[in-house]
């Protein structure tokens, strides 16, 4: 098999935009196999696995916590909390349980295709952890390679004390998607606001209804199917780089081609990656909307959120609008 490595400068190579924010650094929320392999030996981060509890008894890193990413989110919460995927009481003591203190090392990681480790990721830093990453190439990349993989529930983590500091200014609350509906609805594609939807076309369309946890252990499907009003269908595969899942790949397209799909192809379609805020969601948020605003972080896209509420707030809620 040919040596897969991350380059840095192949990655974030495209000259930054003028007007734009500065991009985030790959090396800021990504890191190789090769390279968390050695932070691995030096046991000098926490590994979590945000795919299901099937995919990680079947296998993980060895001493991974697991945090399955659609679970992270919480209808009941949600609409307690003010869009908070989690209260941030109830966020402190799962992260603390997870092994994690405010300085701690995370690398989060999936099978490979990237919305769930890009879920574990968002919701990290959304509570305030400073140092957390990808696993680029994803666990598939990681057993292929040879390194060591572990069987069953493993053993859980020893907890520890961690303190939130939310970071608000990465989320949309279900009233500032309405401000940006009306924004839209108004200013067409002057709009300050542009919102993707991050799922499959029959979620877009309101043929398929998915389930979502309205509180620990009580899953829930949505009520009514269809897609927020003026999102534009933007599935996540558009901007990933192995959604099949297969060895060697890495999580994301080259900065290079996500930055043509933000700053050239959404803007055909009203998106002005200088000025206004994106906005993405899915059915949870913490999944396929996550990874979108990851890529639009690395293309150096100023002004993104996510919708966490998603789908899941949005068809439970009767009295707000759908478009199908």
């Amino acid at each position: 098999m040919k040596k897969f490595k991350l380059s840095l400068l192949a990655l974030a190579g495209a000259v930054a935009i003028s007007g734009v924010a500065k991009a985030e650094k790959p090396e800021d929320m990504l890191i190789w196999v090769d390279d968390a392999k050695k932070v691995f030996d030096q046991k000098a981060a926490v590994f979590v696995d945000g795919d299901s509890d099937k995919k990680f008894k079947a296998g993980h890193i060895p001493g991974s916590a697991h945090a399955f990413a659609h679970d992270l989110h919480l209808l009941s919460d949600i609409r307690k909390c003010n869009g908070l995927p989690m209260c941030p009481e109830r966020a402190e003591k799962f992260i603390g349980n997870l092994g994690i203190d405010n300085n701690t090392s995370v690398i989060a990681y999936d099978d490979g295709r990237g919305p769930n480790a890009s879920g574990v990721w968002f919701f990290l830093k959304l509570y305030g952890l400073k140092d957390v990453k990808m696993l680029d190439g994803g666990f598939v990349t990681w057993a292929y390679k040879g390194y060591p993989v572990e069987e069953g529930e493993g053993k859980p983590p020893t907890p520890k004390t961690f303190k939130a500091n939310v970071q608000r200014d990465m989320i949309a609350t279900k009233d500032e998607v309405l401000k940006a509906i009306e924004d839209i609805k108004k200013n067409g594609k002057k709009s300050k606001y542009f919102i993707l939807d991050a799922r499959r076309f029959a979620e877009y369309t309101g043929k398929t209804l998915l389930q979502a946890l309205e509180a620990p252990g009580k899953h829930e499907t949505v009520k009514r199917g269809g897609h927020i009003p003026g999102a534009v269908f933007f599935e996540w595969k558009k901007v990933a780089g192995n959604p099949h899942g297969k060895p060697g790949k890495h999580l994301f397209k080259p900065v290079k081609k996500l930055k043509k799909i933000f700053f050239k192809k959404l803007r055909k379609k009203g998106f002005d990656p200088e000025t206004d805020t994106l906005i993405t969601y899915c059915h949870v948020g913490l999944g396929r909307g996550s990874f979108i605003y990851a890529a639009a972080k690395l293309a150096g896209v100023p002004r993104a959120k996510v919708y966490i509420g998603s789908w899941d707030e949005w068809g439970n809620t009767p009295e707000l609008p759908i478009e199908k």
